[in-house]
């Protein structure tokens, strides 16, 4: 009985605003059932680090499109495009206008920027090159589930202009999620993994070349969101293909000879967390026009605390390591504890320091208010609030801590990632519900943690903890 509600309980991981009744569905359809090894079984193209039937599945775990007038988050996105029209004629904009191309040629231009290149080619940077096409390519696969079901059209189209970018007038393809910010991100997570000391930069440009789709009109707020995710959890797959590492220490090599260092340089040693001030936005403040639509979500979001989702959400407060245990053991149907899973338990606590990290130096650097703090309002979670008026709402740190488990956890029990990853996103998206955060705090914790994994797959300790991972759930699945 208490397994039934608890699958109950998870049944309400639904992104915001949407029902219950997909994700049961989902995890009915495809519970924690037996494992199936032939996941692994599947042939990777050359082209790419995942085979298309073992990306994740973003109509499974990521929200569905904003359809009605009435959504809350169509309100940001049009508050976005309109930004995005206002920036087309600014140094910003024309940084956009250059950053324009559904193909890797256009990242090559801005990784070799980066880089201090002068182009990364096939022909001139074969390593470099070559990593960053698969991984192009991988992000870039990993939107076409939900391209296909969804077929959202494009902003240009719906408000009847003519496409600033000329070439997205052919693309029918849909809008929802971002394809070539998933690509981008990708690829800035793939060089950050290659050339720590430069991850801050990698990922700064490809934080903004997603950003440089709505200033396009090609795409709104929300399909950039999504893409953001999709690279992410593409990324994750692409760590079980033996290619990706063979890539980036081939990369690695050949970026040593072209700056002319030492050959037993090695650019890991030493790395620091990613720093998220150099990453992200600032965060929202009243006066900007994009505060109503945080402001409209929470209010929305506020409506489900008296409904089980609202429950769950009180639940996800804890987000201490035994608590996320208990949530993806639950989704996974394994106990995970030092005794019985100690290299997946000890993966968690790996991440929690490193998460407090990267999310406190952002919220030393601003300091936003909490929903619940900005409009005098009550939580559900009375205890917790003096000490939370103290500490900065941007970033959230129990999303960023959440979607890196997740990302993890996708990578050591693949073959349920959709799972995994919609209780994380959801995770994320419960901190609105009680009022601690707002939406746009929860979008910038999981660019963070996304960041953050790239960064730590740059140690060959947590490598191996992945691979014993993996082997600890393939015993206890068999």
């Amino acid at each position: 009985m208490k397994k039934i509600l608890w699958i109950i309980l998870i049944s309400c991981s639904m992104p915001l605003l949407t029902s219950c009744e997909e994700f049961l569905d989902l995890l009915f359809d495809n519970p924690a059932s037996p494992y199936t090894p032939t996941y692994y079984d599947v042939p990777i193209p050359d082209s790419v680090y995942v085979a298309d039937v073992n990306q994740p599945n973003a109509k499974e775990y990521l929200p569905a499109p904003p359809t009605s007038e009435s959504d809350v988050v169509l309100l940001d996105d049009k508050i976005q495009w309109e930004w995005g029209k206002t920036q087309r004629g600014t140094d910003r904009g024309k940084i956009a206008m250059t950053h324009m191309g559904r193909t890797p040629k256009t990242m090559c231009k801005v990784m070799a920027e980066v880089m201090g290149l002068q182009t990364i080619s096939k022909e001139a940077t074969p390593a470099i090159y070559r990593l960053l096409k698969r991984a192009y390519r991988t992000g870039e696969q990993s939107t076409s589930t939900a391209k296909s079901k969804y077929k959202r059209q494009r902003p240009f189209a719906v408000f009847g202009e003519t496409p600033w970018y000329t070439d997205d007038a052919q693309d029918k393809t849909g809008s929802y999620t971002s394809a070539t910010t998933a690509a981008g991100w990708a690829v800035g997570l793939a060089f950050a993994e290659m050339w720590p000391p430069l991850q801050n930069k990698f990922l700064r440009k490809a934080f903004q070349f997603g950003e440089d789709r709505v200033i396009s009109g090609s795409n709104y707020q929300s399909d950039v969101e999504g893409g953001y995710c999709c690279g992410a959890a593409a990324m994750a797959q692409a760590h079980l293909d033996k290619k990706l590492q063979e890539d980036i220490a081939a990369a690695r090599e050949e970026y040593k000879k072209l700056l002319g260092v030492a050959s037993s340089y090695n650019p890991t040693t030493g790395a620091s967390i990613p720093n998220g001030v150099s990453i992200l936005n600032a965060p929202l403040n009243t006066s900007d026009s994009r505060y109503q639509a945080d402001l409209m979500r929470y209010y929305e979001a506020k409506k489900l605390r008296d409904t089980n989702r609202g429950q769950q959400a009180v639940m996800d407060a804890d987000a201490n390591t035994d608590n996320m245990a208990k949530i993806f053991g639950g989704i996974l149907g394994i106990t995970i504890s030092p005794s019985t899973t100690p290299a997946i338990y000890r993966l968690m606590e790996e991440i929690r320091p490193n998460n407090a990290n990267i999310c406190q130096a952002v919220k030393l650097t601003y300091f936003r208010l909490r929903p619940f703090a900005q409009l005098s309002e009550p939580t559900p979670l009375p205890a917790k609030e003096p000490y939370y008026k103290t500490q900065s709402s941007y970033p959230s740190g129990h999303t960023c801590y959440a979607w890196a488990v997740g990302l993890m956890l996708a990578e050591v029990a693949p073959a349920y990632q959709n799972q995994i990853l919609a209780r994380a996103y959801i995770f994320g998206d419960n901190r609105v519900v009680v009022g601690y955060h707002w939406p746009t705090d929860i979008d910038a914790g999981r660019i963070l943690a996304s960041s953050l994994i790239a960064y730590m797959h740059t140690s060959e300790v947590f490598r191996n903890l992945i691979a014993q991972g993996q082997a600890e759930y393939k015993n206890l699945k068999n």
